[in-house]
């Protein structure tokens, strides 16, 4: 099958190599990528043409199969719908694509008798589509928990490891480039958020859409919060979490804090974390590198291979159904235990009025204070009366921080 791969940038450049250069195992035999859509057209790539119009791929009928990796949103997406309309097989790894028309591109796909593969959309080399479609065969699963962002994870692990603070583990991601020039994307949590929507409406059967979802970045996150937590045993990750109540499914986007022998704990760096739990298998969890050229070019690849299998085979790789309606109700399922971290020089209320507060509505388990700022540990409380509490608290950027404290 010839293979038309649209952008040779980082990843491009790696399923290029894993398929045409025959550095792996990849059966060139199978298939082999013939021509590669990109703005540059001066790069060079062997035994493949280098073009710059879309349509020297998407009218081309020798070409059975579509890898779409150039990014963004607009061009990406019309060109999967046009090349899955042409009856080209398609393999990305574009969440914001996925997330944002997937019930769509099922449809598209199934119509025109392709197949559309997306493992690479979530959790970079992790198997996590492939493992929990396998589950979906026998189990009924009614939550999804994950840690989902590679550029939160590093700055996260490099505040706890080195004890810098946000703004400073920030610009050394930047530098390395695990950090976008605009990091708002990762840090506020809207690329959790997609990842968590297309594992969700896979899960439940219905379609989860990623705005609804209520979503807490990390830019209040400080050094302090890392070390106070860090003493009474906790270490703060930023998760993604759904569960389904009977077809009520609440979404999260937030700071937590994980006991320091919870596996989500030694999550550090670019490495991800996704847990299932299920009616028959419980709780089955996922790990591996969640972004890099390497890791996300294997997935990318393993699609590939997944799609010359079935046509081999003469079968096609069912498309998820979402027959579904789902009602989604932000975090009302959630629960427990918070820690909540407030600079009294900034607040208008005196220590005793804070302390009086957070009392009536949770209770407090342990208050701690230095350098002019309250720390508080709670008892049991609804996510949404606290979400409340805090809000109410007026305090301005970094001056609050809170997190619920997870199992």
């Amino acid at each position: 099958m010839n293979i038309g791969l649209l952008g040779l940038g980082t990843i491009g450049t790696g399923a290029y190599e894993l398929i045409n250069t025959g550095c792996c195992r990849f059966p060139s035999e199978r298939a082999v990528i013939t021509k590669i859509l990109d703005k540059d057209p001066t790069k060079k790539a062997e035994n493949a043409e280098i073009v710059t119009d879309p349509g020297a791929i998407l009218d081309d009928d020798s070409i059975g199969m579509v890898v779409a990796l150039c990014g963004g949103h607009d061009f990406e997406y019309g060109m999967i719908k046009k090349a899955l309309e042409k009856g080209k097989h398609v393999v990305t790894a574009n969440k914001a694509v996925i997330g944002a028309h997937f019930e769509e591109l099922c449809d598209l796909a199934e119509k025109n008798g392709v197949m559309l593969r997306y493992e690479a959309s979530v959790g970079g080399g992790i198997p996590i589509i492939k493992g929990l479609e396998q589950q979906l065969r026998l189990n009924e699963i009614d939550e999804i928990r994950g840690i989902l962002n590679g550029t939160t994870n590093y700055i996260l692990t490099k505040m706890t490891q080195n004890g810098q603070d946000f703004g400073e583990a920030l610009k050394d991601a930047q530098a390395i480039g695990f950090a976008e020039a605009d990091p708002s994307a990762d840090i506020g949590g809207g690329d959790v958020s997609r990842k968590i929507a297309i594992l969700s409406s896979l899960a439940y059967g219905g379609m989860i859409e990623d705005e609804k979802i209520k979503k807490r970045g990390l830019e209040d996150v400080r050094a302090c919060d890392i070390f106070e937590t860090g003493r009474m045993g906790y270490q703060i990750k930023h998760l993604g979490q759904s569960v389904d109540r009977d077809g009520v499914v609440s979404a999260v986007v937030e700071p937590v804090l994980f006991k320091k022998s919870n596996p989500m704990s030694g999550v550090v760096n670019e490495y991800n974390l996704v847990s299932i739990h299920g009616d028959v298998i419980d709780e089955l969890q996922f790990y591996g590198k969640g972004a890099g050229r390497a890791a996300t070019a294997n997935a990318i690849v393993q699609d590939v291979l997944d799609i010359l299998d079935a046509v081999d085979n003469g079968v096609t790789i069912p498309q998820p159904v979402f027959d579904k309606k789902l009602e989604l109700n932000g975090n009302e399922e959630f629960s427990g235990e918070y820690y909540i971290r407030i600079d009294l020089g900034h607040d208008k209320n005196s220590l005793s009025d804070v302390l009086e507060r957070v009392e009536d509505v949770c209770g407090l388990k342990h208050v701690n204070t230095a350098d002019g700022k309250v720390f508080i540990f709670t008892e049991n409380v609804k996510s949404t009366d606290f979400d409340k509490l805090a809000e109410s608290f007026h305090a301005g950027p970094g001056e609050l921080f809170y997190a619920r404290i997870c199992d």
